[in-house]
């Protein structure tokens, strides 16, 4: 297949409709840096999210895996998509000690784009999160992501990573009862940004439909609407489906885009577009910073 045919089709259905609208030529793929994400998905989406008054932010881009803050700066001048940088916070994690952040913080902000410096976050996996991290480091930060991954204790003692669940779970039912608790929780914590909602372990992804009733995803929009907590829309992610995506428009959520990058690699960004499309999202659906 060639590069072009490829690039076109990974648009999906509704990056072709989108497409049609765009009336700019794409960038000559020629001088496409892909490093940055360059591609004609990212064309379509700068298109379009200027027709519809969007200022697109990646919110979730890990400095990890030879990720680095300058080149976050550099793919924000290259694609026009802003950049937010972040790494994960807690006991068993990169960012362990107030040191530790303190430092991250004040690295991260020193590229600049246009004179100003990237906004700077955390993502928290310890329930405390807010105990442990202190005033000023607080202050300094610029937004805080949380998700609802990590809950309870494993088998080994350790904080349970909903990834790694291995074994089917015998009474869902009584799962999906802790979980919305959980989800819950996160959302009565001081954040920002509640990344990939309603997630479901790989065990239990066949019964979405039947575990994420209407009533418990209007339980969670509203508590995010409640708290001025914005609901990401993460490129490659399944989650949420459409329906839930749907109801949080209508009650009136506000959304954040992210990638939850593993490396300097892009992802694909058609589910931005699949969404913004779904929703018909304008500017004044996006979450930004106060």
């Amino acid at each position: 297949m060639d590069i072009q045919r490829r690039d076109f089709i990974c648009l999906g259905a509704a990056g072709v409709a989108l497409a049609a609208r765009a009336t700019q030529p794409a960038m000559p793929l020629e001088q496409a840096d892909f490093r940055y994400g360059l591609t004609r998905v990212n064309d379509v989406l700068a298109k379009e999210c200027a027709r519809r008054g969007i200022t697109i932010t990646d919110w979730h881009i890990h400095l990890r895996g030879g990720m680095t803050a300058e080149m976050a700066a550099e793919r924000e001048k290259a694609s026009g998509i802003r950049s937010g940088v972040l790494e994960n916070h807690g006991r068993e994690w990169p960012l362990c000690s107030n040191e530790i952040l303190a430092k991250f913080i004040a690295e991260s902000k020193k590229p600049r784009v246009d004179g100003r410096p990237l906004p700077v976050g955390v993502q928290v996996n310890d329930r405390d999160w807010y105990r442990q991290i202190s005033p000023e480091n607080r202050a300094a930060l610029d937004y805080v992501l949380a998700d609802t991954m990590i809950m309870g204790v494993g088998e080994d003692g350790r904080p349970q990573r909903l990834w790694q669940l291995k074994k089917p779970i015998a009474d869902a039912d009584a799962w999906m009862k802790r979980y919305m608790a959980h989800n819950l929780q996160v959302l009565d914590e001081p954040i920002s940004i509640l990344a990939n909602p309603t997630y479901l372990p790989t065990c239990l992804s066949g019964e979405y439909d039947r575990l994420w009733t209407d009533a418990r995803m209007r339980e969670v929009i509203a508590r995010a609407v409640a708290k001025g907590i914005a609901l990401e829309i993460q490129a490659e992610s399944p989650f949420p489906r459409a329906k839930f995506f749907k109801l949080a428009k209508k009650m009136g959520a506000k959304f954040s885009f992210g990638t939850n990058n593993f490396n300097p690699k892009v992802k694909d960004l058609s589910r931005w577009l699949e969404v913004i499309d779904w929703l018909d999202l304008t500017g004044d659906d996006i979450w930004r910073l106060t």
